[in-house]
């Protein structure tokens, strides 16, 4: 380990909130081959847990970053440069290494966290995932160049293609891209890559309809038993329709219709399903899914929004909503160590809420106030999976601002007794 970070180093990860919080990461890394002489510098580990501390404090700019670290130790110099971290930030080398991080923290998660589904009828043990794009603000040091201007740069930023886990609520992957494509041809670019989630036998996927593209759904049915839950896209030309038997079980109240159809644009079978919400508007699913109760299509088409909250903790509590470097690289560097801390955070919070058998409470008696408000006091149908799906969409934000403020004392029962649980009870 280089001289310069070896005392901070040792000042952060010794048994500090923050070492707890990074542990599951270290482990994970171990389980990772790679040369670590290479990294005499900036060693791999500390690059991680800078770049996941970063994303906590919501820290937007390089400088001020090094200048935390700097402020966090009395050692005589910076622990490290700005030039050395600007460097890291875009060596391929360590983005591979961080990418089968993060993978092995996924799988770790994946074992730890509860599943959100179990209670969801007819889905068995498949993955369920939603994809959808987010858009990122470049760099103060890069300069754009659109189409308009004879540049290949996407106007609205770059693209942060993410893929989320819908069964433990957390990211699983991502790809970027700054040129300016079309979010499906992105998504089928990834499809190409060895281990893509797109390669995962029978995953069920819920996306909008930006993603409607049938003889790419056809393609992935045919290859990998995938399926897909998205919306009714009015230029889809229906040939022929048949009406499919809607028992009468309360997952299925709401549903107007029920039909096997036959697209132009495509040679399989698809359903069609007309959802009535609780509020009277009505929507179109459309999949080729062909063997769960059309209740549970609109369910699940309606969880894609979980992503959502995912994107609102990047952008709002993270320093993601610009990127930190202006090489490819570099901000994929930022986007899996995004995608890094929003694993630690789910796991670290899990944690101590199973250890006192309590969940989000606060956020869970928000959302039984908003079922009064909405449902029953407005006289409206209360939907069959209100009471076996009562997962919280968003990371707490009082969690991460326990992590912000306390990441550096001593971790002990004491601390996260009198700091973190009265977080998880009530507003503070």
């Amino acid at each position: 380990m280089s001289h310069r970070c070896e005392k901070l180093h040792n000042e952060l990860m010794s048994e500090t909130v923050f070492s707890e919080f990074f542990s599951p990461a270290s482990s994970a890394l171990n389980r990772v081959r790679y040369a670590a002489g290479r990294f005499k510098s900036l060693p791999m580990e500390d690059f991680c847990a800078f770049g996941c501390l970063r994303h906590l404090q919501g820290i937007q700019t390089l400088r001020e970053q090094i200048q935390l670290l700097f402020h966090l130790t009395e050692a005589a110099q910076m622990p490290v440069a700005r030039s050395t971290y600007s460097d890291a930030l875009s060596s391929e080398y360590r983005l591979e290494i961080l990418i089968q991080m993060v993978t092995q923290l996924f799988r770790q998660a994946r074992a730890v966290l509860p599943d959100r589904l179990a209670e969801i009828p007819g889905l068995g043990e498949r993955s369920i995932y939603a994809v959808d794009g987010s858009y990122q603000h470049e760099s103060a040091h890069y300069h754009r160049c659109a189409p308009k201007h004879g540049g290949e740069d996407n106007p609205k930023g770059h693209m942060m293609l993410a893929f989320y886990d819908v069964r433990i609520g957390a990211p699983a992957s991502v790809q970027i891209e700054t040129r300016n494509f079309h979010e499906m041809r992105v998504f089928k670019d990834y499809g190409q890559e060895p281990d893509s989630l797109l390669k995962e036998r029978r995953a069920l996927w819920v996306v909008d309809r930006a993603y409607v593209d049938m003889p790419f759904w056809d393609a992935q049915y045919k290859g990998y038993r995938q399926t897909v839950i998205t919306r009714m896209k009015d230029n889809l030309l229906v040939e022929d329709r048949k009406p499919r038997d809607v028992s009468e079980h309360k997952i299925n109240e709401g549903i107007l219709a029920d039909e096997e159809v036959v697209l132009k644009a495509s040679s399989a079978r698809w359903r069609l399903i007309h959802y009535q919400a609780p509020d009277g508007n009505c929507f179109k699913f459309l999949t080729n899914e062909m063997e769960l109760e059309p209740g549970v299509v609109a369910f699940l088409y309606l969880r894609r929004w979980d992503e959502e909250k995912c994107f609102d903790t990047w952008k709002n509590s993270f320093a993601s909503k610009k990127a930190w470097s202006k090489s490819v690289t570099g901000i994929s560097a930022q986007a899996w160590l995004a995608i890094m801390t929003s694993l630690l955070l789910l796991m670290f919070a899990h944690h101590h809420q199973d250890r006192w058998q309590i969940g989000d409470e606060k956020s869970l008696m928000k959302q039984s106030d908003r079922i009064d408000q909405k449902y029953i006091k407005e006289g409206q149908r209360i939907p069959w999976h209100t009471f076996l799906y009562r997962s919280v969409s968003k990371i707490s934000q009082q969690v991460i601002r326990f992590l912000k403020y306390c990441f550096w004392k001593k971790a002990s029962r004491k601390l996260y007794k009198r700091q973190l649980m009265p977080m998880l009870l009530r507003y503070m």
